[in-house]
């Protein structure tokens, strides 16, 4: 077991109030009359709901009324019929769900970042992208989707503390580019935007540059490249040609491209020529994205296909040429996020049944999520900062979902009771969640030069 120097009340003291002051019986109480789901009092209560839906939810989207009455009868000693269970799945339940999430989402429980002391010129690293997932057909009158029914959550988060930035629920077919122009008033200076190449427009890349922040995306094989020549005049930049110039492996950068019918500045435009392994991967995650999405690439990108481009804005002497793309590489730790979503938490898992339940599901599924990541993203610091230890938070999430019960009930004890599962769960984590080091492969912590303490199995 841990010593309680690395398990303090301090550290786990927030998390702990907020937990017990938003899952008290009376407070829920409060939060449903506001919403009209308590009118008066009933057998299933707002707190007996709540705990159904984000405690004991495992398969939610798949288990029958009469499993989930089941589980409210030996959980939470409530007997009632699935009739009534089902009448308890309204818009009021919904609004009841949503604002708890609203309650949890808007505290400050991850103020304190990884050091970031080799990118001192990076306050946050912001990471957007969405996860989706098919649901019933009997919801595609609210949930459209590309053939069938399907939802698209949005989820922007910050890297170096872990804190979920925006969660956005949207319809399976929305736009991805137009999301990412809604969330240009809240970047700061200093902080370094990464998404995928559907989310920024050119427009949106000069705003990022205007605000003082910094951005790394990838181009779009079929965008025309200008550079100018010695009298100022542009002049068509042919990527195949350079392409065929280069080395395999060769980083080669180009300085101050032009871009987009504006011809719009860009500081740096990063090349790399890939090997065949890596080109290889590219080609077959591009058939299935043509199979799945119906998606059709022109001659010009299958041609370009062995070469990676990124455009960044970032100074040279920040991250040099030969750094960015492991840098722009952790973007794909979102990617392990919804991983946990739908492997741990099983939020796409989705039967058919009224659109309210499901929206109970997914809103509770999301307060559990917030609930579990916060913990291991809290427990990730704290393994840092007095153990130069680095975590797999993927692990990490694994191990605390199984604690997820404990906590519950540890919840309704009050703040010193939830102290006992978090000690329990950071002795486990430190025991069996600490990454492990694959031999040439960079983890996040490498690429952000953040020093640690290998385990005796990597440094073998």
């Amino acid at each position: 077991m841990l010593n309680r120097k690395l398990s303090v009340e301090e550290d786990f003291q927030l998390i702990s109030e907020e937990l017990t002051k938003i899952f008290n019986s009376n407070y829920l109480d409060k939060l449903a009359r506001k919403e009209l789901f308590l009118k008066r009092a009933r057998k299933l209560s707002p707190l007996d709901f709540v705990s159904l839906c984000v405690f004991f939810n495992h398969h939610s989207g798949t288990k029958s009324l009469t499993q989930l009455c089941a589980v409210l009868a030996s959980t939470r000693n409530v007997s009632l019929s699935t009739e009534g269970l089902n009448l308890r799945y309204c818009k009021e339940g919904v609004n009841l769900l949503k604002k708890v999430f609203q309650e949890l989402f808007t505290k400050d429980f991850l103020s304190h970042s990884l050091p970031n002391l080799y990118y001192p010129d990076i306050l946050r690293i912001r990471i957007l992208d969405s996860s989706g997932f098919e649901l019933p057909c009997l919801f595609a009158e609210k949930y459209v989707g590309y053939h069938k029914s399907g939802v698209k959550i949005q989820l922007e988060y910050e890297l170096l503390s872990g804190e979920f930035l925006h969660c956005v629920v949207q319809n399976g077919r929305d736009s991805d580019m137009a999301f990412g122009p809604t969330l240009i008033s809240t970047i700061q200076k200093k902080d370094l935007i990464m998404r995928d190449l559907g989310y920024l427009s050119f427009d949106e890349l000069e705003q990022i540059d205007k605000k003082e922040a910094y951005y790394i995306s990838r181009l779009r094989p079929q965008i025309v490249i200008y550079v100018k020549d010695e009298w100022g005049q542009f002049i068509k930049l042919d990527l195949q040609g350079v392409m065929k110039e280069m080395d395999i492996g060769e980083v080669r950068e180009i300085e101050n491209i032009y871009v987009g019918k504006k011809k719009l500045k860009i500081p740096r435009l990063i090349l790399c020529k890939l090997t065949d392994e890596q080109t290889k991967q590219r080609l077959e995650r591009r058939k299935k994205q043509q199979s799945k999405k119906g998606v059709k690439y022109s001659h010009q990108t299958l041609n370009l296909s062995r070469l990676s481009t990124l455009i960044t804005n970032i100074p040279q002497q920040s991250i040099p040429k030969e750094e960015l793309q492991s840098f722009y590489s952790l973007r794909w730790q979102i990617e392990l996020l919804f991983k946990t979503w739908k492997s741990l938490f099983h939020i796409h898992e989705v039967k058919k049944m009224k659109v309210e339940r499901f929206e109970c599901h997914l809103y509770g599924t999301f307060i559990a999520l917030l609930i579990t990541s916060t913990l291991a993203f809290k427990i990730r610091e704290l393994l840092y900062m007095k153990k130069r230890k680095e975590i797999s938070e993927y692990l990490a999430i694994s191990i605390i979902r199984q604690f997820i019960t404990a906590l519950h009930k540890a919840i309704l004890e009050g703040v010193d009771a939830i102290l006992d599962p978090i000690e329990i769960m950071l002795d486990q984590i430190e025991k069996n969640g600490i990454k492990s080091h694959r031999y040439k492969k960079k983890s996040p912590f490498d690429i952000l030069c953040i020093a640690y303490n290998k385990s005796k199995r990597d440094a073998a």
